[in-house]
């Protein structure tokens, strides 16, 4: 599995949220087009937003890079933040779900 991280820093937590619907509504459409096989999307109390991006080939992450890799540049004419990413091979994944029975 191929993983592309992205770390934003904003100046505080209210500018975080403030941007955190871009940043999903952005990359949630993404999902269908690029055949992702995972996304995640955290935010810090300190005003920090991390994603993850997670595809099963390498085909499927350029897609991704070529039709939506330009959203942080599109972010920083409206939004101020520091950014950092890296591609990389995902070594381990844990994630428990359990079924909610209602």
């Amino acid at each position: 599995m191929l993983s592309k991280t992205y770390h934003l820093k904003f100046p505080d937590l209210d500018a975080a949220q403030i941007a955190a619907p871009f940043v999903t509504e952005t990359l949630g459409n993404a999902i269908p087009a690029c055949n992702m096989t995972g996304l995640t999307i955290l935010i810090g109390k300190e005003g920090d937003i991390s994603v993850n991006v997670f595809f099963g080939s390498t085909a499927d992450l350029k897609a991704f890079e070529k039709n939506y890799g330009g959203f942080i540049e599109t972010m920083k004419k409206t939004f101020l933040f520091k950014s950092t990413g890296f591609e990389g091979v995902c070594i381990f994944s844990f994630d428990s779900r359990e079924d909610e029975v209602a």
